[in-house]
Formats: C-alpha cells, structure tokens, sequence
C-alpha cells in the first residue's frame, strides 16, 4: 500500500505542477482559469509534496535507526569477542600454571625421599618461578624443622615450629595451601646488594599424607599473580605425595 501510494503521490505532485504551469500560461486558454481549479491544483500538489517529504524522512528516520542497531550489534559483538578472548587467556595461563606444577613434580626422581624432594623444589621454584625465598620444612617427631632454605635473611638460623604455631603451624595444622596478600611492612624483606624488596605474596604448601602433614613448603615472591600461584602449589603438593610412597616419604 505504501508503494502504490508513493507513485500516486508522485504523479499526482507531476501531473499537478504541469497543470499549474498550463493554467498559468495566459495564451492558451481564452479567458482566466477557475479560481476552484487552482485552488484544488495547489492543495494536491501541496498534499503530494507533504506526503513525499514525510515519507522521505520516515525512511531516513529508519536508516538512521537501523544503521545505529548495526554500531550497537557491532560493538556488542565486539565486546563478546573481547571477553571470549579474555576468559580463553585465562584459561590458556591457567593450563600453563597446571603444565608447570605437573613438570616440576617430574623433575623429582621417583626413588627421592621427601627432604631431597624438598631440597630439588626450593631450587627448581628458584629457576622457574624467580621466587625470592623459599624454606621447606619436614616434620621430626613433634616438630618442623628446615631442611632446606634459599635467600632468607639468617640460613644458619635453625627456622623451627610446631603444629598450630604461626601461620606455617596453622598452614601445617590445616592442611590446607594458604596463600598471603597483606604482609606486614617488615615481613619477609629480602635483603641484597641494591637496598630491601617486599613481596607480593607468601605461599604456604602443606604436603600431607594419610590425612597428617609430613612437611611444608613457604616461600615468597612478586612475579605472577597469586591465585595463579595458588593453583600451582595445590596441584603441585598434591601430585607430588601421589608420587613419593609412604615408605619414601
């Protein structure tokens, strides 16, 4: 219908200007035209004109329309593809943290006890994680006693705790991978050469067996973010225990 009516419109707004120019032109007819006639004339050529010039804003009005719901699809796809990229990011930096943790336990021999397992971490998390103290604690009798240690402020210092003392004894008496943002200003400072660092995080890896913890790795560093850390370390003492035997350990 509004086909057919745009081409009334049009041959109407024609057929009424060429009326209107043939009334005007005095030499072809005798007398002056109706007053009733141009005044018809000129009301459907004004009618037709309207017509047209609203149809024609409607148009635009819904080009304008469409062209912003095309910039809003666009950008809405856009941000999609961002996000898609993003989560597969993550995702692919999570796979690498798991890779990692999962080398590291093969790079300990199966026929290594648990404090020569210790020993090899602190020294392949040194390498490979760029961590800037470690200490790794194997239980003896009551007490946890450092067998191994790697940049830490005094290592003749015989670094010792029971279960439940401290955060490593709690780390040790829960079993669980604790992981530390909010250190105190003087925690864990690591001194060299060029002045004092403080870390980003301090990482406290429970090694359990038969539901007891039998060691505990701590160590602090500032590259890679924490939670990343987090999954390594939980992956890491528990493949590590599946490995080494109960007579090993």
């Amino acid at each position: 219908m509004q086909y057919i009516a745009t081409w009334i419109a049009l041959a109407v707004l024609l057929s009424g200007s060429v009326m209107l120019l043939v009334l005007s032109w005095n030499g072809l007819f005798p007398g002056p035209p109706a007053a009733a006639l141009m005044i018809l004339t000129w009301l459907l050529v004004a009618a037709s004109g309207i017509f047209l010039f609203m149809l024609a804003v409607k148009k635009a009005q819904r080009l304008y329309i469409d062209e912003a719901r095309r910039l809003e699809q666009e950008r809405s796809e856009t941000e999609k593809r961002l996000q898609a990229k993003k989560r597969r990011s993550g995702d692919q930096q999570q796979m690498d943290f798991t890779a990692m943790a999962r080398k590291l336990v093969r790079r300990i021999p199966d026929e290594a006890s648990l404090e020569e397992a210790g020993k090899m971490l602190i020294q392949y998390l040194a390498r490979d994680l760029e961590i800037m103290s470690g200490i790794f604690y194997l239980k003896k009798k009551q007490q946890f006693e450092a067998i191994s240690t790697y940049a830490v402020v005094n290592p003749e210092e015989p670094y010792s705790f029971r279960e439940g003392e401290g955060l490593s004894g709690q780390a040790a008496k829960n079993g669980q991978v604790m992981m530390l943002t909010r250190l105190p200003e003087a925690h864990l400072e690591v001194c060299s050469g060029l002045g004092k660092a403080k870390p980003a995080y301090l990482a406290l890896v429970p090694f359990v067996r038969k539901n007891r913890t039998v060691a505990l790795l701590e160590f602090s560093g500032f590259r890679y973010a924490p939670h990343d850390i987090e999954t390594l370390c939980r992956i890491l003492a528990r493949d590590l225990m599946q490995k080494l035997s109960p007579e090993k350990s």
